[in-house]
C-alpha cells in the first residue's frame, strides 16, 4: 500500500524543486548572515578543500551544498566522491572543493553546519528503518530547518509526512471542539481538497467513531479514498488493541494508521510488531546527532 506521507515529490523530480531551492536558498542566506565568515581581508588564493567523515554515516545535504558554493563562490568545482543517500566510512573524502580561498573560507562554516547535520538525519533514519522493518517511519512538522530536515529523511529511507499545513489538512482535537460542522461534514470538506486527510484520535473509542464515520462517508460518496488515522500517544500495545478492534468491527480498510507520541529507538522492536502502516516522530529531526566531518585546505601553489 502507497503512504500519502511521502511527499518527496513535491522536492524532486529530475532535480530540485522549485519550493526545495527556496527553502535552501533561505536557510543558507539565513546561515550565512548570522555568521558573516566573510569580512576578513584574506590574500585570494586558488585553494583545493577537503571534506573528510570523521565517523561512518548516510550522506545528505549535496544539493543544499551545491546550491551554497553556487550562490557563494565564483568559478567553483565541485567532486563528489559520495552519491547522496550512499553509506560513507571514516576516512572517506566525501567532497572536494576547488575555488579561492577566501571563499571557501566565507562559507565553511555553514557549509560543515549543512551537510554534519543533514546527514546525522539521514543515518538515524536509515537506523529506524532497518529497525521498523515493514512499518514505514515519518517524519512530523517538528523540525529546526524546516524542508531541509524532511529531505535528509527522505534521503534516508523515511517519508516526509506533510511539509506545511496546507499540504494536508489535520483534523484534531481542538478542531473538533471549535468546528460547528459535524464529523462527517469535516471529513467530506477536508478530502475534496487533499489526497492526504489525517484525523488525530486519542483513544479507543476516538478510534472507532472516526473509523465507523469514515466507513459512512467511504459508502455515501462511493470513494475508495484513504484516511489517515493518527493515534496520539497511545504506545505500541495500545495501538495494536485498536487495530485487532478495528479488525473485529470491519473497520481496517480504507485506514492508514500511524503512531505517534513519543516514539525512541528503545521501542522501535515493540512498534514493528504493533500493526501500524507507519510510525512519526519528531526525534528523527530534533534529537538526531550531527556526523563529524572536518574540511582540510590547502593553497594551489
Amino acid at each position: 500500500m502507497g503512504l500519502p506521507h511521502d511527499r518527496s515529490h513535491l522536492l524532486w523530480t529530475d532535480a530540485p524543486t522549485a519550493r526545495f531551492i527556496e527553502s535552501i536558498d533561505r536557510w543558507t542566506k539565513t546561515i550565512m548572515d548570522d555568521d558573516p565568515s566573510g569580512a576578513l581581508a584574506i590574500p585570494i588564493i586558488q585553494t583545493a578543500a577537503k571534506i573528510i567523515a570523521k565517523e561512518s554515516g548516510i550522506l545528505a545535504g549535496r544539493p543544499v551544498l551545491n546550491r551554497l558554493f553556487a550562490n557563494n563562490c565564483h568559478n567553483s568545482h565541485l567532486k563528489w566522491n559520495i552519491s547522496e543517500g550512499d553509506e560513507f566510512q571514516v576516512g572517506d573524502v566525501i567532497l572536494t572543493i576547488e575555488a579561492d580561498g577566501t571563499e571557501i573560507l566565507s562559507v565553511e562554516r555553514a557549509a560543515m553546519n549543512l551537510i554534519t547535520r543533514m546527514s546525522g538525519i539521514a543515518t538515524k533514519t536509515s537506523k529506524w528503518v532497518k529497525i521498523l522493518d515493514e512499518v514505514a517511519i515519518a517524519a512530523t512538522r517538528k523540525t529546526l530547518w524546516g524542508v531541509l530536515d524532511k529531505w535528509a529523511v527522505h534521503v534516508g529511507g523515511g517519508l516526509t509526512h506533510r511539509l506545511d499545513r496546507s499540504d494536508a489538512p489535520m483534523i484534531k482535537e481542538n478542531d473538533f471542539a471549535l468546528s460547528t460542522f459535524s464529523l462527517n461534514e469535516q471529513m467530506s470538506k477536508a478530502a475534496l481538497n487533499s489526497d492526504f486527510l489525517v484525523i488525530e484520535v486519542t483513544s479507543m473509542e476516538h478510534a472507532l467513531t472516526v473509523a465507523r464515520e469514515w466507513k459512512n462517508n467511504m459508502q455515501e460518496n462511493e470513494t475508495t479514498e484513504l484516511l489517515t488515522l493518527l493515534l496520539d500517544n497511545m504506545g505500541p500495545e495500545g495501538s495494536l488493541d485498536v487495530v485487532r478492534q478495528l479488525e473485529t468491527e470491519g473497520l481496517r480498510d480504507g485506514l492508514v494508521l500511524e503512531g505517534s507520541g513519543g516514539v525512541q529507538t528503545s521501542e522501535l522492536d515493540r512498534w514493528s510488531n504493533s500493526g501500524m502502516d507507519v510510525v512519526s516522530s519528531g526525534a528523527l529531526t530534533m534529537d538526531s546527532s550531527p556526523i563529524d566531518m572536518t574540511m582540510l585546505m590547502e593553497a594551489d601553489r
